[in-house]
């Protein structure tokens, strides 16, 4: 992994989203595109959910309503994804991501859901 990678493109620049990745999910997935955009981009370190046995991801979700929003977020997304069918995804489990450099800012029910992430606040 080289020092610059993972980048989410933000702009005309790519930066780097994770600080350090400790654990990811086995194998990988394909995005499933219910109720998104094709063409549109899906942010490095958006909160994802998977299934081991399908083998899709699709972004988290919230229910609930503030402050007692839940969450079903099992990682986070580990690159930008162009939205498109059987896109490759690949989700972090564990390690640290700079949550200022997340756009947009994770929610903090998000957060909650994942223990085994560390949101830095360093840029």
């Amino acid at each position: 992994m080289g020092y610059l990678e993972p980048t989410s493109t933000q702009g005309s620049r790519t930066i780097p989203v994770f600080q350090k990745v400790l654990e990811m999910a086995r194998g990988g997935f394909s995005l499933d595109t219910t109720g998104l955009t094709v063409g549109d981009t899906i942010p490095a370190g958006t909160p994802m959910v998977f299934d081991e046995a399908t083998r899709k991801a699709k972004k988290a979700t919230l229910t609930g309503t503030a402050p007692n929003e839940t969450s079903d977020a099992k990682g986070l997304l580990y690159t930008d994804v162009k939205i498109e069918a059987n896109a490759p995804v690949d989700v972090v489990l564990r390690g640290t991501v700079y949550a200022r450099r997340v756009t947009p800012t994770i929610n903090a029910a998000h957060k909650k859901a994942l223990p085994l992430i560390i949101f830095s606040e360093s840029r």
